[in-house]
């Protein structure tokens, strides 16, 4: 039940990219388009795997990151300021991206490796698998390329490129990066001249206004939100919530998504002191809050957490609150309205 987690918003210029060039959507893969409405939706990084494989085939085409790839822009993530890219130059990007992208992407890491004048910027996932390893590589190859191009210009080609699983399509693949490219390497790294870190800036950058930006407590949160592979509790809540885009989670439902019976589920929720019909009902709960609390009706609540109708959601969302939604939204209007 190891889980890592990736955030909607982080994929969703794949499924941009493919449904601009081939016509496919989301219904195509059977996901549902909630799920990438709400851009700071955590999803199961198993779940964005088997959908890069299926778009191989529905595609026809190994290479469609390659074919794909002015979508594969870091800028596209939601974050005030566009701050990975509002930077005086590629080393404080680099530095912006290694640390800040934690909050997107859990159980892969995004560091550097220096040797000699040759800096590699390294991209380890070891939740991506089989021929979805090879996407992925190259989705995140592609996308910290267009960072460096950003500010070391659209001609800029790197010294070498490692890429992990299967090869796919070595010239495609080389004629994008305009150096070497080895595959079943156990880590992406992208290899950059040290000197380019502290000598390539965006040419805006010093025309434009200094930039300033500031977080609310609710995104900061949100950010934050993000749990660790092996934090148990934590990966049940979010896969359960993950469940619910689809209909009601079910104890079968979210079994299938760890991958696992649904006993042995059972099992893992009586260690830690949950059923899964109150752990269920506890997350909706607390993710409906947050709907009310972005000003949505009690119908459309109901209808996004997977209920069959409101008063279905009405009924559990009391057994927590001791109270209906209609009366927790009056409370939580009456809050809104109290003078300063």
């Amino acid at each position: 039940m190891d889980t890592a987690f990736i955030r909607s918003s982080y994929i969703a210029a794949v499924f941009t990219g493919v449904e601009a060039r081939y016509g496919i959507t989301l219904n195509d893969l059977s996901i549902p388009e909630a799920l990438f409405e709400e851009r700071m939706a955590l999803i199961p990084f198993s779940e964005a795997s088997k959908w890069f494989t299926q778009l191989e085939v529905l595609t026809g085409e190994a290479d469609y990151m390659v074919k794909i790839q002015q979508y594969l822009d870091i800028s596209t993530l939601e974050i005030p300021g566009n701050w990975f890219l509002s930077a005086p130059d590629l080393a404080m990007c680099f530095r912006r991206i290694n640390i800040g992208i934690c909050s997107f992407h859990s159980g892969a890491s995004y560091y550097a490796q220096q040797s000699g004048n040759i800096l590699k910027w390294c991209y380890n996932n070891p939740y991506a698998k089989d021929r979805a390893r090879s996407h992925d590589s190259l989705r995140v190859a592609i996308t910290l390329f267009n960072a460096i191009k950003y500010f070391a210009g659209a001609d800029y080609t790197i010294k070498k490129l490692r890429l992990s699983g299967p090869p796919i399509k070595q010239k495609e693949t080389e004629a994008i990066f305009g150096c070497p490219v080895s595959w079943n390497a156990p880590q992406t790294e992208l290899w950059i001249s040290v000197d380019d870190l502290i000598t390539s800036s965006p040419m805006d950058y010093f025309s434009s206004n200094t930039i300033t930006t500031s977080v609310s407590l609710a995104q900061l949160e949100k950010y934050l939100n993000m749990p660790q592979p092996t934090d148990l509790p934590k990966v049940l809540y979010e896969m359960v919530n993950y469940a619910r885009y689809y209909s009601l989670p079910t104890v079968v439902s979210v079994a299938s998504l760890f991958g696992v019976s649904r006993q042995q589920l059972q099992r893992r929720l009586q260690k830690i002191g949950f059923s899964f019909t109150y752990l269920s009902g506890y997350i909706l709960c607390n993710q409906a809050i947050k709907y009310m609390l972005e000003g949505k009706e009690i119908a459309e609540i109901a209808q996004r957490l997977g209920y069959a109708n409101a008063h279905s959601f009405s009924r559990s969302f009391a057994r927590f609150r001791k109270q209906t939604p209609t009366q927790y939204m009056s409370k939580i209007n009456r809050q809104n309205k109290k003078p300063l």
